[in-house]
């Protein structure tokens, strides 16, 4: 063995160390607030560094598929293998959470009518709940199909992203979560499913306001930018303590869509998971790459329920209407 294979398989044990601890396999008192966000690029190179060793019948594969054993539970919440095993049941509801990006009102993508095309996705998939972040009074398509809805703000305010909730169920109940110094904020409606009480709601939490010029391996890159993220990401778990606040007074299991503008390995999200059910975890099947950014495979949006919900399925729909991907789960309601 030369000189540069065994620095390789240094640097690959280091790697694949580094993501253990990024993935939260082993707890440290460290928070890694802006790390988190590279665990999709290090488990790339890993298994690039895998297939190599592999293709070569060298042994340092052992150590990819060792730390995948150890990483099990963690590697769940990156990718999933399909899963036909668990059983289905009960009344199914189904759920959908998207971001529209103000249904390209500013022409982000140079194609026409997309929000006619996001309507036609919309009532294609048909779910009985939609949740919508980045809603826009202005060019948004009517949705007659749902008779009840909520938005908040219902007027279009400068200094507010707009987050609607359209229902096939009267809405019983609503409010929202209106977010200090910030353009986002959160709602709820309460609604009566079979003979059940549910709560939904639909939360926007801070965001990177990242570019797709925004590359992390940049020259460009630095400290700043750094300090910037952890600063959004304290601010994140700020308005989840207030979403908090406001289903401590609710006695109604709850499905919570989110656009967390965060990793499935944040700090914000194992806060806003707590005691919840990942429904791309539960169910779903590949990636689950919700962001459209580069070619990292980023998971930011989320559909988490209450553990009395059974997850009959989950999807995410690829296409390209968004710098976002709409995802939707069915739940199973005895």
């Amino acid at each position: 063995m030369n000189l540069i294979e065994k620095f390789s398989i240094f640097l690959n044990f280091v790697f694949l160390i580094i993501q253990l601890f990024l993935m939260g396999t082993f707890e440290v008192p460290i928070k890694n607030v802006f790390f988190s966000l590279f665990v999709p690029l290090i488990i790339l190179i890993n298994t690039l560094f895998f297939f190599y060793w592999l293709f070569n019948l060298k042994w340092p594969f052992l150590l990819f598929i060792l730390t995948f054993l150890i990483g099990y539970n963690e590697w769940n919440l990156f990718y999933k293998f399909p899963n036909t095993s668990f059983k289905k049941s009960g009344s199914v509801l189904s759920v959908m959470s998207y971001n529209v990006r103000l249904f390209n009102k500013y022409r982000w993508i140079d194609k026409p009518n997309i929000s006619e095309e996001i309507e036609k996705l919309i009532l294609e998939e048909d779910p009985d709940i939609v949740c919508i972040q980045e809603y826009s009074n202005e060019v948004a398509p009517e949705l007659n199909k749902y008779k009840f809805s909520y938005k908040y703000p219902k007027f279009t305010k400068a200094e507010k992203s707009t987050v609607a909730i359209f229902s096939k169920f009267k809405i019983k109940n609503k409010g929202f979560i209106d977010f200090q110094n910030s353009s986002n904020c959160g709602i709820y409606i309460d609604i009566t499913f079979g003979k059940q009480d549910l709560r939904i709601y639909n939360l926007h939490l801070e965001s990177f306001k990242l570019q797709q010029i925004d590359s992390l391996t940049s020259s460009g890159f630095s400290k700043s930018f750094k300090l910037k993220f952890d600063e959004v990401s304290n601010k994140q778990i700020d308005q989840i303590e207030l979403f908090k606040k406001t289903d401590k007074f609710n006695n109604n299991p709850s499905i919570v869509a989110v656009d967390l503008n965060n990793t499935q390995f944040s700090e914000t999200y194992k806060i806003l998971s707590h005691k919840k059910n990942d429904a791309f975890q539960t169910a779903g099947s590949g990636l689950g790459e919700t962001y459209n950014y580069s070619f990292i495979p980023l998971r930011i949006d989320f559909l988490l329920s209450d553990k009395k919900f059974k997850i009959n399925d989950f999807k995410v729909i690829k296409k390209n209407l968004s710098d976002h991907y709409p995802i939707i789960s069915f739940y199973g309601i005895d």
